[in-house]
């Protein structure tokens, strides 16, 4: 009865820690939304409005491992689609897009886990938000596991 109990607990964490990162571990203020226009490289794309994001706390990485646009694989999920933003500060980077973390509308799912489980991306060093960060090496390790992408 203990050993099965033990081992319904060890996989109720193992869940858990391979869960991708939701809303509440991304919980940054929000930053408005859009309807993406096209998507430029592996994390920027353009909103209808003209706004240039960049996904916050990834960098794309290509099926062999080295750092690489990924369009193909960012085009996939939000190509055409309504979007929320959120992050820590909407100011623009020096190159003039707004970094956020990207929810799809309806989504708590942040578009940036959804690359990290393909093995399109990997968790950026600049994540400040203890929560978050780890939500998102849960998502990689899931790619890392399944050998997904560049894994």
């Amino acid at each position: 009865m203990l050993r099965r109990t033990v081992a319904t607990v060890l996989q109720a964490l193992l869940a858990l820690a391979t869960t991708p990162s939701r809303a509440q571990d991304c919980a940054f203020a929000a930053q408005g939304e859009g309807h993406v226009a096209g998507v430029i490289d592996g994390r920027s794309f353009r909103l209808a409005d003209g706004r240039e994001i960049k996904l916050a706390g990834i960098e794309p990485v290509a099926s062999d491992g080295k750092k690489a646009g990924r369009t193909a694989d960012l085009s996939a999920i939000i190509a055409d689609k309504d979007v929320n933003l959120r992050g820590e500060d909407d100011a623009p980077d020096r190159y003039g897009r707004q970094n956020a973390f990207v929810f799809l509308a309806g989504s708590e799912t942040p578009v940036q886990s959804l690359l990290l489980k393909e093995g399109a991306a990997l968790v950026s060093s600049e994540i400040t938000e203890k929560a978050c960060g780890t939500a998102l090496l849960a998502a990689e390790a899931e790619a890392r596991q399944g050998q997904k992408g560049a894994w």
